[in-house]
């Protein structure tokens, strides 16, 4: 992955991925330039620790074809990692993995060159309610919830087929420096019980409350260099990207 990471960084993204059997092609895990317009194929995957099913509808949730989580921003457009690699649809708006919501085919990527986050277009626009994005950092202190259907145990892996919900606390960005994050990412609390997990990857972490969700993350690896899950989680920061974001999907 050619990221502009920190050593450290760049192995906590290799386990992540390599853990989510992602097939990540040059194409698709390229941040050479800052758009990737061809069409993507990819394989599937391995689908929060310590968490419950979602006790509520989220419209702006994607579970992509290849495993991984994503979020709606705008009627065709979705936030991820890159490290994900590439998806060929989204299911979008569904507490069940494999059934609700709508699919619909992703026919375009773009990538922030030497971030962790890409933007998936969407074939046709979706008719589920996007997600308000950050425009400031969370505070410290203050509630998180992460979304996902990753590994529901650590390390051995049970996948979920429900989405799970899990409110933890954001800590400062410091206190992810370890898993090679920075001043403009967010970091979550976690621990051997109570984390994202494989297969949460690209997913969000939210701020506020029913019907009022804002995005302030996306799910990126584990917050220290000691593991891979049960432990904090790194997420690239929203509010410090949200105006390239916002000037590629054509909302500025």
């Amino acid at each position: 992955m050619k990221l502009a990471a920190q050593p450290k960084q760049r192995r906590n993204l290799v386990a992540y991925a390599s853990l989510l059997l992602l097939a990540c092609s040059p194409l698709a895990c390229a941040t050479s330039a800052d758009e990737v317009t061809e069409p993507d194929t990819a394989s599937s995957s391995d689908p929060i620790i310590g968490g419950r099913n979602a006790t509520e509808v989220y419209p702006f949730m994607v579970a992509l074809s290849n495993g991984c989580g994503g979020s709606l921003v705008a009627p065709q457009w979705i936030v991820t990692a890159t490290h994900c690699g590439s998806a060929s649809s989204g299911r979008i708006g569904s507490t069940q993995k494999g059934s609700g919501g709508e699919v619909i085919s992703i026919d375009r990527r773009i990538n922030r060159r030497g971030t962790d986050l890409t933007l998936m277009h969407l074939s046709r626009a979706s008719t589920k309610t996007p997600i308000k994005m950050a425009e400031t950092a969370p505070t410290p202190g203050i509630r998180g919830r992460l979304l996902g259907f990753g590994c529901m145990s650590w390390p051995s892996c049970r996948n979920a087929t429900t989405l799970q919900e899990i409110d933890l606390t954001v800590l400062r960005p410091s206190d992810c420096y370890e898993g090679g994050g920075t001043a403009n990412d967010v970091c979550i609390s976690g621990d051997a019980t109570h984390s994202a997990c494989h297969g949460d990857s690209g997913g969000p972490a939210i701020t506020g409350s029913s019907g009022n969700w804002t995005l302030v993350g996306e799910t990126h690896g584990p917050g220290d260099n000691d593991g891979e899950c049960a432990t904090t989680t790194l997420y690239t920061g929203i509010a410090a990207n949200v105006s390239w974001i916002k000037q590629q999907i054509g909302s500025l």
